[in-house]
């Protein structure tokens, strides 16, 4: 899959539909477990690992947040050896929109991800 192709905006959606039941759970999910998920609704050109994940997961942060202040997401995206986000995560996080501050630390996000979804 591609970013300009036309099913692209629904695999965003799903993802964020996924990562949302995660975090409801307040679970963390692996790459490899996102790209079986999203594989499993359909979404199969999805490999865990850079290429068309790296603009998936940004396009979930940006998901109804074009302004950046929202929790991001893909916070709770984590690789399987050392269960945290890539490096290109926390890159993400001090671009724009979403500017995190210097003090900032992707464990603070992902408790904000889980307290914006826990299950009531």
């Amino acid at each position: 899959m591609r970013i300009k192709d036309p099913e692209y905006p629904t695999a965003v959606e799903a993802a964020v539909e996924i990562l949302r039941e995660w975090a409801c759970r307040g679970q963390t999910i692996t790459y490899g477990e996102l790209s079986a998920e999203l594989a499993a609704r359909g979404f199969d050109a999805i490999p865990p690992h850079r290429g068309v994940m790296t603009y998936l997961l940004k396009d979930v942060c940006l998901y109804r947040n074009e302004d950046g202040r929202a929790p991001m997401l893909s916070s709770i995206v984590v690789n399987k050896a050392n269960r945290e986000p890539s490096d290109q995560f926390s890159g993400l996080a001090r671009s724009l929109p979403f500017c995190r501050p210097a003090n900032w630390t992707w464990r603070d996000e992902q408790q904000q991800v889980f307290a914006q979804h826990r299950e009531k």
